[in-house]
């Protein structure tokens, strides 16, 4: 991802992924979010992913996603500081 790190953001904010942007909404509550959403995963450590949600977000158990490449992977709740719901952004 190219853009600066969004954890801590508050409001709407964009990034580029390859040659895509986003629009990434940090003010959707994780509890909202569902299978198929694209998010921005911001690790404890490390760098984000934008990634798709492949379940209902659980803290009781490890989150299973796939990369945008269609790799799938897992990530266990602890792992995860925020992921922040991601939509392509049309007019970019």
């Amino acid at each position: 991802m190219t853009a600066r790190d969004g954890r801590d953001a508050d409001r709407p904010y964009r990034v580029r992924v390859a040659m895509t942007w986003y629009w990434v909404d940090p003010t959707v509550p994780v509890t909202a979010l569902e299978r198929g959403d694209r998010v921005v995963i911001y690790p404890v450590k490390g760098e984000p992913h934008l990634a798709v949600l492949q379940g209902k977000f659980d803290l009781s158990q490890r989150l299973d996603f796939v990369s945008l490449e269609g790799e799938r992977f897992t990530v266990e709740p602890d792992a995860i500081a925020t992921l922040h719901l991601a939509a392509v952004d049309d007019v970019a």
